[in-house]
């Protein structure tokens, strides 16, 4: 009878606890649910947006002169200093001048040589036509007079000519500067053999203004050229848009260039037209043979949109980009996109005016996940 109450107590305990066990749990609140990410998002605003070309080039000399010699010689004296300004008609060297000064001093002698036969010719024949009215000397004697008068004359002609030439050889022999600006560095030295027409002696530059070549695509040539038709119809007086030069270590140098020479016809080989710039360089900060970049703005496109690289996401060679819709859910919409313009990409389909797209927490923001949209400005102040 004891042991039956032990037991009825234990099971009324247990009872008792169980309840109590089953009342808290009812108690308890729900678990409430995740909350939303939160992404950074834009609105897309399509606008007018000039379509920039980046072409790689190299700046060249709009003068460059290679110095060979006109005669044949030993070099003899250098009167520059290699990488000094020179100006039109300089003497930068001397060819050894000896042997054509006696070229010239033979024919000044073979020159005189002949003056002096001509002149007796001239005597004969003056001497001669008085007497021909009295046929006191044979018709045929006076004819010879004049035929040698005449053939004197020629000779005297052509030796005139041999004492120019002979000069002017002369005059070769000293190298001078067939333009203003810098020399580089002499291709020979003191006591070398300089051929004629062959020997390259130095190189002489101008540096200012210097030049840039950039081939063109054909494509973006018809856009320019209907672009700059357009404006000048319309009366802008900044027709021909500025080009800009981008160095070595991305910095934009200073003075704006101008378009100046574009060629003939397109290379059929490569589909480019050949296209020169000119630029100013008055600090002489530009030199021949430097890797640029050339910057223009080939076209505006009306209605563009563009978006922030961030923003397109890339899987199996197809782009796509995170549109959060009306109820805040995100859609992952595959977009085309063409051009770079700096970080932002030029979108040609894909997506519409007011449409909203995620730029910043990606990661987070998965399809047909609702998030919690900030727009950029917003997000940028916080």
């Amino acid at each position: 009878m004891l042991l039956r109450r032990k037991y009825s107590r234990r099971a009324t305990v247990a009872a008792l606890i169980a309840v109590l066990l089953l009342a808290a749990c009812k108690d308890q609140p729900k678990p409430s649910a995740p909350p939303s990410p939160e992404v950074t998002v834009m609105t897309v605003a399509p606008q007018a947006t000039p379509l920039v070309m980046d072409l790689v080039s190299e700046v060249k000399a709009f003068r460059e002169v290679e110095l060979r010699p006109r005669v044949t010689g030993l070099v003899t004296k250098l009167s520059f200093q290699p990488g000094q300004r020179v100006k039109e008609g300089d003497l930068l060297m001397q060819i050894d001048p000896r042997p054509y000064d006696e070229q010239v001093t033979d024919a000044q002698a073979k020159l005189a040589e002949s003056e002096a036969q001509l002149a007796r010719a001239r005597q004969d024949v003056a001497r001669y036509e008085p007497l021909l009215p009295d046929n006191a000397i044979p018709r045929q004697t006076y004819d010879q007079a004049v035929a040698q008068e005449k053939s004197n004359a020629a000779v005297v002609t052509a030796r005139r000519a041999s004492l120019e030439t002979a000069r002017l050889s002369r005059s070769y022999a000293e190298v001078r500067s067939p333009i203003t600006g810098r020399i580089g560095l002499q291709k020979v030295e003191l006591g070398a053999l300089a051929t004629a027409g062959q020997t390259v002696l130095a190189t002489v530059s101008t540096l200012d203004p210097m030049v840039v070549y950039f081939s063109v695509p054909e494509i973006a040539y018809l856009d320019y050229a209907r672009r700059l038709t357009a404006l000048q119809n319309a009366g802008k007086a900044e027709a021909e848009p500025p080009v800009d030069l981008i160095l070595a270590d991305g910095s934009t140098y200073k003075q704006r260039g101008k378009f100046d020479f574009a060629d003939r016809a397109l290379d059929p080989t490569t589909g480019t037209l050949t296209v020169r710039a000119l630029f100013a360089n008055p600090d002489d900060l530009l030199r021949p043979g430097m890797n640029i970049r050339v910057r223009f703005v080939s076209a505006v496109a009306e209605n563009a949109i563009l978006i922030p690289q961030r923003a397109v996401t890339e899987m199996l060679g197809k782009q796509f980009a995170s549109v959060v819709g009306a109820d805040n859910k995100v859609e992952q919409r595959p977009i085309t996109t063409g051009a770079r313009i700096g970080d932002l990409w030029l979108v040609h389909s894909g997506l519409k005016a007011g449409e909203r797209i995620v730029i910043d927490g990606l990661q987070k923001a998965r399809p047909g996940v609702t998030v919690r949209p900030v727009a950029a400005a917003s997000a940028a102040k916080a």
